[in-house]
């Protein structure tokens, strides 16, 4: 929430803010939260400064990715929130060390180029062809200009390109491919044993004892973590919002005082003819089609043969409804500027060459308030939850460092209620424990060891929290009374583990003693499989089960000599033994391939292209000035 109030403090409500928490924040050294001499920067490479705020966007879209692929929800012990944060700010690290090699090796986006990415983008088709209505409406919607859209679309196909380049270095030899490809489609014969630890008698009984030697020898399996439990106030800018109330009247003084927000800007028709920048003769191509618009020649026809924006050229050059800030700021100016029916002389920009025409013009109006009573109660509700979130924050930052020994003081002056925690550890939680830096700040020596309340804490979901530790638990040794049953039920696990073993290697040793798999197979028909075929790619034969563990080992077992036999014994899950022989190792030719060798090389010219651009990048790191300030991400 902290993130999101500094976000939105613009204009006098900055002010505002500035005017409320400047004691409390230069108290703590953090004058510049609000970025009092400019952008907090997260990092620099080669002096080109990466800001705060860009981290934040890429941690959001990082934190989306990780929780579409976990079903919505990101999970709070595999992935925190700083473990995010910084894995978005070394990507855009790896961004900025790419952008500047491309740019020095001189990689660019043509005119061209960006437009048939533009117009490949699904979200900007309509009935499969691409719609500069839909354009310019659903960038609208985002409150993105043409003009940044297309710059940023520019620097992705930049970006492609530079990773391709160098990825198109990273190519295997034809011959380790080759020899890639006929190692996963191997096949090997192999006669196996599974000797399940569950088979086996256990003891009973496990002598007293044994219990008590194996508690006296591992303590440590029986000690119990330090436990927390704490006490929190949490501030949830929902609840605060929900308990906003605005009157008509109240609605209406704000529309009246904001009228400038809810004008329509006003819009100009707009057609254009464009030579793109990189033609040699692109200005005196346009010279030459502004004289024969004055000399005549319809504009329209003149921009459907010439112009080179193919996304206007198609309908006479007509760009739609234009609106300032949608476009280059030069050519901008120079529409805006336009009396309708008048033709600009030639404007130069980074597109290129442009001949303009206004063709329409909508002047600005004050939309009704009927038909914007609902954004304007909408504006005035999230401003005064702004203002409502603002001030709570204030009092509780103010009061928690104020008082440092309690909470109370800070709930009576904001309202909050103290709650508590159930019994937490350093690694795991539940309620507000499932975050992973709840638990941090509660086990840090300022909270734990010196009982202080906690510095504000931001949660994924908006919320602010100040915490203290309301009861320690200290480590101890449980008693081996209440641990006896744990360590029966473990020695005898390892008992019948053991025991598995044991025959396992004693079956081994009648291989090397010369007696046949046949013959040891016939005492035990069920449980051997023999002379079974596994290809790495595909498994076993249909109908055999076979333990991943002990085909991984299958494949790092060395290749028979002649008529030899390797055998070897494998550890399983839950105490089982596998007793396996290799009798064969087969290399499949092309013809009898089951995987298709061009994939299999596919897939190694991945491996090779991935490794490529890893150590392109980290040879650019180790070249480049990078200075990382992970205090300002906090």
């Amino acid at each position: 929430m902290l993130q999101s109030i500094r976000d939105k403090a613009t204009g006098w409500l900055a002010y505002v803010i500035i005017g409320l928490i400047a004691i409390p924040f230069a108290l703590w050294g953090l004058g510049e939260y609000f970025g009092g001499a400019g952008p907090l920067v997260a990092a620099e490479v080669n002096k080109t400064e990466i800001p705060v705020r860009l981290v934040h966007q890429e941690t959001r879209a990082q934190r989306e990715q990780i929780a579409r692929m976990f079903g919505g929800q990101v999970p709070a012990d595999l992935f925190d929130e700083r473990a995010i944060r910084e894995a978005a700010l070394e990507a855009l690290i790896e961004r900025e060390l790419l952008r500047q090699a491309a740019a020095d090796a001189g990689f660019r986006a043509s005119g061209r180029g960006v437009v048939r990415e533009i117009q490949a983008i699904p979200a900007f088709l309509e009935n499969g062809r691409f719609s500069p209505e839909r354009y310019r409406t659903l960038l609208e919607a985002q409150r993105i200009s043409p003009g940044d859209f297309e710059r940023d679309v520019a620097q992705s196909i930049v970006l492609a390109q530079i990773q391709q380049a160098v990825q198109a270095s990273g190519d295997p030899p034809a011959a380790r491919a080759e020899e890639f490809a006929r190692l996963r489609n191997q096949v090997r014969v192999a006669s196996w044993k599974i000797l399940a630890a569950a088979d086996f008698d256990r003891p009973e009984v496990v002598e007293d004892e044994a219990v008590a030697a194996f508690y006296r020898d591992n303590q440590e399996l029986f000690t119990t973590p330090e436990r927390l439990r704490i006490a929190y106030l949490r501030l949830d800018p929902r609840t605060l919002e929900a308990a906003i109330d605005v009157t008509e009247e109240d609605v209406r003084e704000h529309f009246a005082v904001n009228a400038q927000r809810y004008e329509e800007p006003e819009l100009r028709r707009v057609r254009q003819i464009q030579i793109d920048r990189d033609a040699a003769d692109a200005e005196s191509r346009i010279r030459e089609l502004r004289n024969r618009i004055d000399a005549g020649e319809d504009f329209g026809e003149l921009a459907a043969e010439y112009s080179e924006d193919r996304l206007s050229a198609d309908r006479g050059g007509d760009m739609g409804r234009i609106a300032r800030g949608d476009l280059d700021r030069v050519l901008e100016t120079v529409i805006f500027s336009l009396p309708k029916g008048m033709v600009s002389q030639p404007v130069q920009t980074r597109l290129g060459w442009h001949v303009v025409e206004v063709t329409e013009v909508e002047e600005s109006r004050l939309q009704p308030f009927e038909e914007v009573r609902e954004e304007v109660e909408r504006d005035l509700r999230d401003r005064r939850a702004e203002q409502r979130q603002i001030q709570v924050l204030d009092d509780l930052l103010s009061q928690t460092f104020e008082n440092p020994d309690s909470l109370r003081p800070a709930a009576a002056a904001t309202g909050l209620e103290i709650r508590t925690t159930d019994w937490f550890t350093r690694e795991s939680g539940d309620g507000l424990a499932q975050y992973r830096q709840v638990r941090e700040i509660a086990f840090s020596p300022p909270v734990r060891r010196d009982g202080r309340n906690s510095e504000a804490v931001d949660l994924p979901d908006g919320s602010t929290v100040v915490l203290r530790v309301e009861e320690r638990q200290e480590p101890f040794v449980r008693p081996v009374e209440e641990v006896a049953a744990e360590i029966r039920e473990m020695l005898q696990q390892d008992a019948a583990a053991q025991a598995a073993r044991e025959q396992g290697e004693e079956l081994l040793a009648a291989i090397a003693e010369g007696r046949s798999v046949t013959e040891l197979a016939e005492e035990d028909p069920e449980n051997w499989v023999l002379s079974a075929s596994v290809n790495r790619a595909t498994g076993p034969e249909p109908g055999i089960e076979l333990p991943s563990r002990l085909m991984n080992r299958m494949f790092q077992m060395r290749a028979p000599r002649d008529d030899e036999l390797v055998t070897e014994g494998v550890r399983l899950a839950d105490g089982d033994f596998a007793v396996v022989v290799l009798e064969s190792v087969r290399m499949l030719e092309p013809s009898e391939a089951v995987e298709d060798l061009r994939r299999v090389a596919d897939d190694l010219q991945i491996a090779y292209s991935g490794a490529e651009l890893r150590a392109y990048l980290a040879w650019l790191e180790s070249e480049a000035r990078i200075r990382r300030h992970p205090q300002n991400l906090e």
